[in-house]
């Protein structure tokens, strides 16, 4: 879950969406990127620049994301 806000990026947000997800049948992953204070990654025109944290932590969220994917494949196609 990509989560943004203030100072807790979100955070207790993201974590009330996960039983949520898990209900309708979504399996949340526990990897997931928060963004506190967002606004001081937007540049003059509203454009995202991504420190280098966020983008670690997007790269370990995807890389967790596709360890997933593969391992439920059998059960999506069954």
């Amino acid at each position: 879950i990509f989560s943004y806000g203030g100072v807790s990026g979100g955070l207790r947000a993201a974590q009330a969406l996960k039983p949520l997800l898990t209900s309708v049948g979504v399996m949340p992953i526990s990897e997931g990127v928060a963004l506190p204070m967002y606004q001081k990654l937007l540049d003059e025109n509203g454009a995202f620049n991504a420190s280098e944290q966020v983008q670690g932590g997007a790269k370990t969220m995807l890389d967790e994301l596709l360890r997933w994917s593969e391992a439920l494949k059998p059960m999506r196609v069954a």
